[in-house]
């Protein structure tokens, strides 16, 4: 009778459970939240400042930063003019200037030679352009907290990946006038919950140079095959078009970023692990052999029964008086090691709260907030424990102690 009593009961909590099921919906962690994209629903397209990348002997060659919108460039603004997109502490002190753009996109609505915008670049600025183009500055757009990329292949795994950005210009060895990037070919990656929602997974673009004639109807024709230069000693005429596809994607939008987060090669990392254990290994081990045969030596000699031995202290009881002896600027030692542990429990937390997965890289600059907060919630442990050492060594300015740290 026990038994069919506790069958009823399973019985009756796996039907319960199962007509519960379809009013239980999944939820994310606040920051991360994915957006749900329907047909022709507008996706905005967010520019970046320009930064430098590595040139090909891996050095860069240049360390600043410019806005999208400075007017040296003349980039094509919004109707309007650019707004500021809101940003955290962390984006900002890493030097993004995220606004929006005149770029028209739609969920799977492609678009083919699209007219940005004609722009007509004194020779006074071409100069400045043409050097940004030869230091290799790219592009860094952002489409739903993605960063546009380009495709590049590893050459020792052959293995595809996207590099952050991409190019302002384009230059070949012993060119003197780089080609300009005046058409932008945008690839938008999605991935398709059902017949209503969409997601952006991937966002890749191919920069072209093409020098565009615009007629006066204003439809333009991208099939230009002489490349857009730019010329110093002359106004020049640009005409800035891109088209837009739409691509179908598996990828779902958990795994959107791990094309992005490509290892050169992992093999090195693994080798300079087990190169720092096996050093480490070996030198605690010499250090333990020499002290095992120090202290037996001294061990030994206290077991003999020699009176006038046992008098005197020799060995490592020599170094007894200074093991308790305060050093000479303990209120230093105490401020460092309190911020040692400030700096500890900051690193702690914060891989605690990115294991959980409240640091998403869609959020940009999350993770230096999070550690310029923690280290700012953190300062009462580092003024606790540097009061508390510097009381143990016989201190009296705690409240300086506390100051200080």
């Amino acid at each position: 009778m026990r038994l069919a009593g506790f069958g009823m009961r399973a019985v009756a909590a796996s039907v319960t459970v199962g007509l519960l099921a379809p009013l239980a919906r999944a939820f994310y962690l606040p920051g991360i939240a994915p957006h749900d994209y329907k047909i022709g629903e507008a996706v905005e397209l967010q520019v970046n400042s320009l930064t430098p990348s590595l040139n090909a002997e891996n050095k860069l060659e240049s360390v600043l930063s410019f806005g999208y919108y400075d007017e040296r460039f003349h980039f094509c603004q919004p109707e309007g003019g650019p707004k500021a997109v809101h940003e955290s502490l962390g984006s900002i002190l890493f030097g993004d200037r995220i606004y929006g753009s005149a770029f028209d996109l739609h969920m799977l609505k492609d678009t083919s030679c699209q007219v940005l915008c004609q722009q007509k670049i004194p020779g006074a600025d071409v100069a400045f352009i043409n050097d940004k183009i030869m230091k290799g500055y790219n592009y860094n757009w952002l489409i739903d907290g993605l960063p546009a990329a380009t495709v590049k292949v590893d050459d020792r795994t052959e293995q595809q990946f996207y590099s952050v950005g991409f190019e302002l210009g384009s230059s070949q060895a012993g060119q003197l006038v780089p080609h300009f990037h005046n058409h932008y070919e945008i690839t938008v990656q999605y991935h398709t919950l059902d017949a209503v929602h969409h997601r952006v997974v991937g966002v890749v673009v191919t920069p072209a140079s093409k020098n565009t004639v615009l007629p006066k109807d204003g439809t333009a024709s991208c099939d230009a095959a002489e490349p857009m230069n730019l010329h110093e000693d002359r106004d020049n005429s640009v005409v800035f078009t891109y088209s837009v596809k739409w691509e179908a994607s598996e990828k779902s939008w958990a795994t959107r970023w791990d094309d992005y987060l490509h290892a050169v090669d992992p093999r090195i990392h693994w080798f300079s692990l087990i190169n720092s254990m096996v050093i480490v290994v070996f030198l605690s081990a010499m250090l333990g052999l020499i002290l095992m045969r120090t202290l037996h030596k001294d061990i030994a000699r206290y077991n003999s029964d020699d009176a006038e031995d046992l008098q005197e202290d020799f060995g490592w009881k020599l170094v007894h008086g200074d093991v308790f002896r305060p050093p000479q600027r303990f209120e230093l030692l105490a401020v460092i090691l309190g911020s040692g542990y400030q700096l500890f429990w900051m690193v702690v937390t914060t891989l605690v709260i990115a294991l959980l997965g409240f640091l998403s890289p869609s959020s940009r600059g999350s993770l230096t907030t999070a550690m310029l907060l923690l280290f700012i919630v953190y300062g009462f442990s580092a003024g606790y424990n540097s009061a508390h050492l510097c009381h143990s060594f016989g201190g009296l300015s705690l409240k300086r102690i506390i100051i200080t740290t």
